[in-house]
């Protein structure tokens, strides 16, 4: 018989659950380090606990360019070349949004688009680096702002799962398995992300384990071989409405499994559930980046984390050439393209749809997952950024951003528009104070992140974004 790997001892025993008798008494083999997390969260929400905060970020290279994602109806065009003098704050709704992001149409009444937050000292040509999350000098290619934590990682201190982060990267090769680009957990330990969504499956669901279950595991390299019986038999100990949150979480990343071994007699059971199971050619580009995309909402599921990062840059001028996409020039060429040139946007219009359809993929995938009287979506927040802030040789003065969702409540970020008063205006505010609200969001009260911009001497950048929490 299997032994049962070692728990650690905050992990809550099972038989705690409470909701109805059926789920008591129920014990876990070889299954425990898959399954605990999603027990225990079953456990919380028989005691009437809310559901944690979830944030996933989604990262891209070259710049997200404000004609990309600002409605012609609303603000001014321009950016900080022709900044706004004072706040625009309106609703989404009866605007429509530009063609490059048009698939967000889908979710727009749960997202905002924010404009005009500036992180210009992070100097962010070709990509900020650490810089990004916190807002802390870098330079072009040099880790120098591996000094202070980020802010993804400051956000899991107050919302602690058995990992903090989840860090999943997508690069322009498919052999490279670790990126180091974005995350740092402490001073100068910089976290690296796991590139290969076969590896970020094994090192999620099985890694934890250890002894001989370990061991066999990593020999196999078959999680829902080793721990199927429980599955199984878990499954049907549980309530009809917990089995329906099981077969989301399990239909999540059973994708990726399915792709080297069919399902065997699970598949007839979640047949009605299961997407195309040999959508994810992790050879190709898209194919790794919707896998990533996978692998992250099944973390988010089963409870191994709150907080999940998707990096497509995945180090400095990490551009791809998406010819997945009918792409044939890869970014830094589109980066060095005019904006007048019609040119720019045949490539680049492609791309951004592309990564639009990943934010509404993710979006319904935590849609799909029951929680208290809503939904995963409903108690999280996606936010898509780039790495280089508004342009492939980003300055910084603006960091555009697509927000979907409200953390729970926690921010009136439904179908709205922002753009803050341009760089050095009355008024201007920084992606320090976007993180800042975030952090008030969960209960982290500090009114400083980051560096300052020394050149904003003259502007109060303390504080979270008012208009945003709620």
């Amino acid at each position: 018989m299997m032994n049962t790997p070692a728990l650690p001892m905050n992990i809550l025993n099972p038989n705690l659950i409470t909701r109805r008798s059926c789920l008591k008494g129920i014990t876990l083999g070889a299954g425990a380090v898959v399954l605990q997390p999603f027990l225990n969260a079953l456990a919380a929400e028989a005691r009437g606990e809310a559901p944690p905060p979830r944030l996933v970020f989604v990262v891209e290279a070259n710049g997200l360019w404000e004609s990309h994602v600002r409605p012609q109806t609303l603000g001014k065009a321009g950016g900080w070349n022709s900044p706004v003098d004072k706040l625009v704050d309106e609703p989404l709704a009866g605007h429509k949004l530009p063609e490059p992001i048009a698939p967000l149409e889908a979710i727009k009444d749960r997202m905002s688009i924010v404009l005009g937050l500036s992180s210009k000292h992070v100097t962010p040509n070709h990509g900020g680096g650490f810089g990004v999350f916190n807002c802390c000098v870098q330079g072009q290619g040099i880790n120098h702002a591996v000094h202070t934590q980020t802010i993804d990682h400051a956000f899991a201190a107050k919302v602690p799962a058995v990992l903090p982060v989840v860090g999943l990267g997508v690069p322009a090769s498919p052999d490279r398995v670790f990126a180091s680009w974005l995350s740092v957990s402490a001073p100068r330990r910089p976290m690296p992300y796991i590139c290969q969504p076969e590896a970020a499956f094994r090192s999620l669901f099985g890694s934890a384990a250890e002894g001989s279950a370990g061991k066999l595991f990593q020999a196999r390299n078959k999680l829902l071989d080793w721990c199927r019986s429980d599955i199984r038999r878990v499954r049907e100990e549980l309530p009809q409405m917990d089995r329906e949150k099981l077969d989301v979480y399990l239909d999540t990343f059973e994708q990726l499994r399915s792709r080297q071994q069919k399902l065997g007699d699970m598949k007839d059971r979640l047949q009605a559930n299961l997407p195309a199971l040999d959508k994810f050619d992790c050879t190709r580009t898209t194919g790794r980046f919707e896998a990533q995309c996978s692998v992250a909402v099944a973390a988010l599921a089963a409870r191994l984390t709150n907080v999940a990062v998707i990096d497509t840059a995945c180090g400095y001028q990490g551009y791809h050439t998406w010819k997945d996409l009918g792409v044939t020039v890869d970014g830094h060429a589109i980066g060095h393209t005019h904006p007048d040139d019609p040119k720019r946007n045949l490539s680049a219009v492609p791309v951004r749809r592309f990564y639009a359809e990943r934010i509404v993929d993710i979006a319904r995938r935590m849609a799909a997952v029951k929680e208290g009287n809503g939904t995963m979506l409903d108690n999280s927040l996606i936010i898509y950024l780039s790495d280089s802030a508004e342009e492939h040789h980003g300055s910084g003065r603006q960091w555009p951003m697509i927000l979907v969702g409200n953390l729970g409540g926690r921010l009136k970020t439904a179908g709205r528009f922002f753009q803050y008063p341009g760089y050095n205006k009355t008024g201007h505010r920084t992606m320090s104070n976007f993180y800042l609200s975030l952090l008030h969001a969960v209960g982290d009260k500090r009114e400083k992140f980051g560096e300052p911009d020394r050149e904003l001497k003259d502007i109060d950048t303390a504080g979270p974004l008012a208009e945003i929490l709620a």
